[in-house]
């Protein structure tokens, strides 16, 4: 199998969603691509936590099983909004049971993301999940057509995985005992 096509030199791809040839530079291609980012980070921060040999606890192995799902479902989240439903209510009462889970690790306050190396890709997956979501949006826009309900349940699973990945970060951080950094209107002088 051949990686490349060569298709797509001319800046146009394939879009599933819009059922025809598209600018790279269209809404629905940059939502796949805020999909696959945030894939690749939430990857990354599994990564990170399989370094953990010899600070790994039960609490790791499921956060890094959470972060396989999430990943997981992104790539079903993509599927759906380009034709093939593969996300249901189901994985939104998954994903809220989760969140419910791990809330008793956020604190009330704004903190700098950061900590453990795989919290922090955590964190970045969430502001990329965030984008996708945005991005969805555009896409709907772009097809000009009502948003379907396949569309309003793969916005609301992203909505869920930006929540989901917030906590996992303060998780992440606090299994390990790292101290999270709150942020507050004072100001921090560099020392």
């Amino acid at each position: 199998m051949k990686l490349y096509t060569r298709s797509g030199d001319d800046g146009y791809t394939t879009c599933l969603a819009a059922k025809s040839r598209v600018p790279k530079t269209h809404p629905c291609i940059e939502f796949v691509g805020a999909l696959d980012e945030a894939e690749a980070a939430l990857g990354l921060a599994q990564s990170l936590l399989e370094t953990l040999t010899s600070r790994k606890n039960e609490a790791v192995d499921e956060y890094s099983r959470i972060l396989e799902y999430m990943q997981l479902l992104l790539f079903r989240t993509g599927f759906t909004v380009n034709g093939k439903v593969c996300i249901s209510e189901d994985d939104v009462k998954q994903l809220e049971e989760i969140i419910d889970n791990l809330s008793k690790f956020i604190e009330p306050f704004f903190t700098l993301n950061g900590g453990h190396p795989a919290a922090a890709a955590t964190s970045y997956a969430r502001a990329v999940i965030r984008r996708a979501e945005r991005s969805l949006w555009r896409c709907i826009e772009a097809l000009d057509k009502e948003p379907q309900r396949e569309h309003r349940l793969a916005a609301r699973i992203l909505n869920r995985l930006s929540d989901l990945a917030y906590a996992l970060q303060h998780a992440i951080n606090s299994s390990l005992d790292i101290p999270i950094k709150r942020v507050d209107c004072d100001k921090e002088d560099l020392k």
